[in-house]
């Protein structure tokens, strides 16, 4: 049986940074967001305890002017490949409150009616 080779589903930007998150100078800055906040801020946020294994740049606009630069977040992998990249990719956060309303006023729900995104 010929093992067929998956598809990269990245967007040609995300196949740009691959190769910077591959460089020595990436790996040192990891290593050190890691080394000095070794636990996942949103999960702590939420009152659990996980290791952090991914350094994530807060702001997406930084890391496309001084990808080096940060600020940078330390999460677990599955809220970096859930929840932020959701909420990077769609422009608000999904969080709902204690009151059933989402908490992000950029949500389309906390939006005025009639009123653009860009209001």
């Amino acid at each position: 049986m010929i093992a067929m080779a998956r598809k990269d589903r990245r967007s040609p930007e995300a196949e740009a940074y691959r190769k910077l998150y591959k460089t020595a100078y990436w790996q040192a800055i990891r290593t050190g967001q890691l080394n000095k906040h070794p636990l996942c801020q949103p999960c702590l946020q939420r009152g659990r305890v996980e290791r952090a294994t991914v350094c994530h740049h807060v702001d997406p606009e930084t890391k496309k002017t001084n990808f080096y630069g940060g600020p940078f977040q330390s999460v677990c992998q599955p809220c970096h490949d859930g929840p932020i990249q959701s909420e990077e990719k769609r422009g608000f956060s999904n969080e709902i409150g204690v009151d059933g309303w989402p908490v992000d006023p950029s949500h389309p729900a906390n939006r005025k009616p009639g009123a653009s995104s860009n209001d």
